[in-house]
């Protein structure tokens, strides 16, 4: 007959909600910078929205496996706001036309997969498979 293991405590994240919150605004200047400096390099907007675009994803969910839920969901909406004012338009221009909102919806998915993927895996390991 199988037995229960005894249920061992999932750890918390590194970063609670509120350093996660910091940390993607570092990630979100760095979306920032990189874009300006696309953009300073020559390359048109096309190139600079996916560079800011493509730093704002990996910075998303880099900080969404490091750190809470709510950590995790504002650092996609921060990192949107970099990635959408500073690469898909000029000077800090937020929109919410439909290719804003996708990166934004994008990004929130990126995020809640990225948080909730380590936290399967740490709280089934130890249990068999069945």
């Amino acid at each position: 007959m199988l037995q229960r293991r005894p249920a061992r405590p999932v750890p918390p994240p590194p970063l609670p909600g509120g350093a996660g919150f910091v940390a993607a605004i570092a990630t979100g200047v760095a979306a920032g910078l990189a874009a300006g400096t696309a953009g300073a390099a020559g390359a048109g907007p096309g190139l600079v929205a996916a560079v800011a675009v493509a730093v704002a994803v990996v910075g998303t969910a880099a900080l969404a496996v490091a750190t809470t839920a709510a950590g995790a969901l504002a650092a996609a909406a921060v990192c949107w706001g970099f990635a959408d004012g500073f690469g898909l338009h000029r000077l800090a221009e937020l929109h919410t036309g439909a290719r804003d909102l996708e990166l934004l919806a994008g990004l929130l998915a990126t995020a809640l997969v990225a948080h909730l993927v380590p936290a399967v895996a740490r709280h089934s390991a130890g249990y068999p498979a069945r």
